[in-house]
């Protein structure tokens, strides 16, 4: 235990008394400060025993204020020294430590301020002494051991209770915590800490530190996922150092979903080996890999596929992986996603969990990136049963491939697909014709607005069936004028829009997104024949 006011008072040595506040006399004291200064409150922190003599003379107004900041910064409590400059504790300072609540305590003349000192820094010496000793008891029984994770539980137990804190750390079953440490904990500071860990595993660091909101982190490596300590101060090099040497013997990441003996990583080695085709799979591969999951959702996730070039970032489905792990652990959502390195980016596998939290955990991390992968774009695939899961990756691909064409979407559920993006897809695979890529040229010699209304006069034309009618009263247009410019257009690229298989492939072109849309091109002025 931290030494406390009454440890300071108790000992004969010091002659300390308590004039007021004997009801808080089981605070700690962490350090030792003297200040005779107007208001020493900027130098001062929690747990601080502040000692002066009351050699700056105060006006009423000025005590009140120095109390309320004392309170405010958390001090533990005040030294007054008397026989020096006054042979008593004045009136005006006892009635300010009772108004608010901060003990006072009498040093008779003889008692060196160095000495109350020395008391605090032997006691908190040894008190860290024995806490060192304790911590190398649990690590001795974790390391020569086969320890079950109940005994590394109460390993991290024994270490928040003698931090003060709490240590928090993300398993197979969702997030969890040590019993011991902050109580009031909100939703928002779990999901803080959810992604501190995420950001730590990502990174690969041995150990760090972080300040959410009020709360200060230390993270420290393990065998396994990372763990976080909470309380509200910060964390001494000693502190540091004992949660990293006892961090060294846990593994707490074990997947009790997954068959005896079955990893988590071997899972991943399986899938990514099914998945790239270098192994022959059926069903029954991957519903023995999932044994007991009623259903998966896929997340292909990769380069904007729009984007120019394709620059491979090897830690990104780490990230991924990370950030979607800690979001659904922080929604109480157990579950163990499994990462697969594809050719074209990575795929992600989620047992157990419907799309629509894979989709917003995805969509949260797309959005909070700055960085390179701010341009990087996620495929989701509908949810079903893991026998499946080849069909799910390529769901999960289409969805990803279709946000080419369109910009806003960052993710991209397969359930999300219409007409326009399988036939992309159906070209993709089939290979595009090459009079799609003749169009675009000639579309590209011509300015930008008189081809903007020549694809909208055809679009018009086999949007209404051939109807010139329809088709110029879609577009506000005389009948005349349209019959003018499906003359331009033909003549243009070449084609009979009464022959019925040049009419099939411009709707094609159209409808595919082979050739752009005119309404965006004619809104944006330039660059149809992109």
């Amino acid at each position: 235990m931290a030494t406390t006011l009454a440890d300071l008072t108790a000992d004969p040595t010091l002659r300390l008394s308590c004039a007021t506040g004997h009801a808080q006399l089981h605070r700690a004291v962490t350090h030792v400060h003297v200040a005779e200064v107007n208001d020493p409150t900027p130098w001062l922190t929690a747990g601080v025993l502040l000692l002066t003599t009351g050699l700056v003379d105060r006006s009423p107004a000025q005590l009140e204020a120095l109390f309320a900041g004392l309170a405010a910064r958390g001090v533990a409590a005040v030294g007054f020294g008397v026989g020096l400059i006054l042979d008593a504790i004045p009136e005006a300072w006892l009635r300010a430590g009772d108004a608010h609540g901060i003990p006072i305590l009498s040093i008779p003349l003889d008692t060196p301020y160095i000495a109350v000192s020395e008391f605090v820094s032997r006691r908190t010496a040894d008190r860290q002494l024995d806490q060192v000793r304790r911590m190398l008891d649990v690590q001795q029984r974790l390391a020569y051991s086969e320890a079950s994770p109940a005994q590394q539980i109460e390993g991290l137990e024994q270490l928040a209770r003698e931090l003060d804190a709490a240590v928090v750390w993300i398993a197979p079953g969702g997030m969890r915590r040590t019993t011991a440490g902050p109580a009031d904990l909100s939703a928002q500071d779990t999901r803080a800490i959810a992604d501190e860990l995420a950001r730590h595993l990502a990174a690969g660091r041995t150990s760090g530190t972080a300040a959410v909101g009020t709360l200060f982190l230390h993270l420290a490596s393990t065998a396994g996922s990372p763990l976080a300590v909470v309380r509200r101060r910060r964390y001494t090099p000693l502190e540091q150092g004992l949660i990293g040497s006892l961090a060294t013997f846990i593994d707490l990441s074990r997947d009790t979903s997954a068959l005896p003996g079955l990893a988590a990583s071997l899972r991943e080695q399986l899938i990514t080996e099914a998945l790239s085709g270098r192994m022959a799979a059926d069903a029954r591969l991957f519903e023995t890999l999932f044994p007991g999951v009623p259903r998966c959702t896929v997340v292909a996730f990769g380069p904007d596929p729009a984007g120019p070039g394709r620059t491979r970032e090897p830690a990104a489905g780490l990230i991924l992986k990370s950030a979607v792990a800690a979001a659904l652990a922080a929604a109480d959502i157990p579950t163990t996603p499994l990462l697969s390195t594809v050719d074209d980016g990575f795929m992600l596998v989620v047992p157990g969990v419907a799309d629509g939290p894979v989709h917003a955990a995805v969509e949260h991390f797309l959005r909070g990136e700055t960085g390179s992968l701010a341009r990087w774009r996620a495929g989701l695939s509908e949810p079903g049963p893991p026998g499946e899961l080849l069909t799910l990756a390529a769901d999960a691909r289409r969805a990803y491939r279709a946000t080419a064409a369109r910009p806003e979407a960052r993710v991209l559920g397969a359930n999300a697909l219409d007409r326009s993006d399988h036939l992309a897809e159906w070209l993709r695979r089939s290979g595009e014709a090459p009079i799609f890529d003749a169009w675009r040229q000639r579309l590209a010699e011509l300015d930008a607005a008189p081809a903007a209304r020549l694809l909208a006069a055809v679009r018009a034309f086999v949007a209404e069936n051939g109807g010139r009618e329809q088709a110029a009263a879609r577009l506000g247009v005389h009948r005349q004028t349209l019959n003018a410019r499906l003359r331009d257009a033909e003549r243009e690229l070449g084609i009979s829009l009464n022959d019925p298989g040049d009419r099939a492939l411009i709707w094609l072109a159209l409808e595919s997104g082979a050739l752009p849309d005119p309404d965006a091109a004619a809104r944006a002025g330039s660059g149809v024949g992109a």
